[in-house]
């Protein structure tokens, strides 16, 4: 099976939206945190796999065929720290809530 493949822009995309997602929350909310740094860690896997076969018909009723695969894969860990800003509101803390219902006690 092959992994899922998602672009860095999707990632980055997917945390904003969930990001605005908590300003959008934070709104009617008595406590509210102040967001400084996002942290977003990722792995990238690099493969590089080589295929080779060969194969042929005997008496045009019989197919043989035989294979090598050879794959070298390398995972490098990415790390972004992004510092959220609002265009609307530049140099503010951008402040996010939980959506919890009902508050720990």
């Amino acid at each position: 099976m092959e992994p899922e493949y998602l672009p860095l822009a999707q990632a980055i995309g997917e945390l904003r939206n969930e990001l605005m997602a908590a300003v959008d929350n934070a709104t009617t909310e008595d406590l509210q945190f102040a967001v400084e740094f996002i942290e977003l860690e990722m792995q990238v896997v690099a493969t590089n796999t080589l295929k080779g076969e060969a194969g042929g018909t005997l008496f045009g009723v019989l197919t043989l065929k035989g294979g090598a695969d050879h794959a070298n894969a390398a995972t490098h860990k990415v790390k972004l720290v992004l510092r959220p800003e609002s265009p609307s509101a530049p140099g503010q803390d951008v402040l996010v809530a939980d959506t919890t219902p009902v508050r720990p006690r």
